[in-house]
């Protein structure tokens, strides 16, 4: 963040911005204009597009900022809910700032089973069960900071899917862990295992 000059009132707007911070749900406040960040929208690049737009935020500092910034908006990370289905990779998602709020998780609000019916209705995948075939959720958590893709093992297990997964929803991979989950299992995963005698 670029090094500007702090105007005279700044007392009066740290504990202006400050009083924000007790509202429920926000994370941090910009100290210009006092704009509340959910809790888990806030990082380097929201804060740097929000100042860029921000009527209190000096013309000088934004001219930094448009200087260390790349001309291309970075996208916003997404969460939501996953089906592979053959070689197709199906992905229903929500930006992190409109998701909804779990505890300290923030989730995509819809579920499987409505996403599955829309598919099915419009011909894209089979008629059939939506537990059938393998599936998974991208979530965030809001004290961590990291996202966490919980999957069933027939996508894990396909490292070009995984990637596919993390570009398609804006997931930094240093920031997203990967794991299974007992509500993610196919039925390929929970058909009994064979014993070699």
């Amino acid at each position: 963040m670029p090094r500007i000059r702090l105007p005279k009132d700044s007392k009066y707007r740290v504990t202006r911005a400050l009083s924000n911070l007790k509202e429920p749900g926000v994370g941090a406040v910009c100290f210009w204009c006092r704009h509340p960040y959910r809790s888990g929208e806030y990082s380097r690049e929201t804060e740097s597009d929000h100042l860029l737009q921000c009527p209190e935020f000096p013309q000088d500092g934004k001219r930094r900022i448009q200087k260390c910034t790349d001309t291309k908006p970075r996208p916003t990370p997404r969460l939501g809910i996953i089906y592979l289905v053959g070689d197709n990779l199906f992905i229903d998602s929500t930006p992190v700032a409109q998701a909804g709020t779990y505890g300290d998780c923030l989730f995509h609000e819809r579920d499987h089973c409505l996403y599955w019916a829309q598919l099915v209705s419009s011909g894209d995948v089979p008629d059939a069960e939506y537990e059938e075939q393998p599936r998974g959720r991208v979530s965030y958590n809001t004290k961590t900071g990291r996202f966490t893709l919980l999957a069933d093992k027939c996508i894990l297990s396909k490292t070009s899917v995984v990637r596919t997964i993390l570009k398609r929803m804006h997931l930094p991979a240093k920031d997203t862990e990967t794991d299974t989950d007992v509500h993610y299992r196919c039925f390929r995963c929970l058909r009994p295992r064979k014993v070699k005698q």
